[in-house]
């Protein structure tokens, strides 16, 4: 005769019921949700975080550029482009029909300062008038497209180096 005791011990052997491998399973399914929801969290922010990287490198870039190149030139054009006349010979910025805005120094090959551009605005900063030649500065708007629905302004205004002394001191 098998005692009350053995009846007990063999019924806990046997495994788990139905209804524990149902809560064991939904919890793991809870459990894995959530760590691909992390997971999927966490590659959008390092996307995001990408994508502003290189926005923010092209933007130096550019101003680095275009600072250097009109501190040190005269400027002949603003529109469409910008056209300096510096140590290096003519330089030329502008917007290509494919977004794609490029730096020409004399007759060497364009090279792309950057891609997704969405704008690029210059216009001379004269005192009494808007001559070229003469400016003091340029006014440089550039738009970018930093994701498919944002779109990033940055205005900024560089001094024409030479026409700054050349009007304070007079040649």
């Amino acid at each position: 005769m098998i005692s009350s005791t053995e009846k007990y011990t063999n019924r806990w052997q046997q495994g788990i019921t139905l209804v524990e491998l149902l809560i064991a399973l939904t919890l793991g399914i809870v459990v894995l949700g959530g760590g691909i929801q992390i997971f999927i969290s966490g590659q959008q922010a390092y996307n995001e975080a990408q994508r502003f990287n290189r926005l923010q490198s092209d933007l130096s870039l550019i101003s680095d550029f275009l600072a250097s190149d009109i501190r040190a030139g005269n400027i002949v054009g603003t529109a469409p482009t910008l056209i300096l006349i510096g140590p290096e010979g003519t330089t030329e910025y502008r917007l290509e029909a494919n977004n794609t805005l490029v730096r020409q120094v004399g007759l060497a090959t364009p090279e792309i300062l950057s891609q997704n551009i969405s704008g690029f605005n210059t216009s001379c900063l004269s005192v009494g008038g808007n001559d070229c030649p003469t400016a003091i500065g340029v006014s440089v708007q550039l738009s970018m497209r930093a994701t498919n629905t944002n779109l990033v302004t940055v205005n900024f205004r560089v001094g024409v180096r030479n026409n700054i002394l050349t009007r304070k001191f007079g040649s």
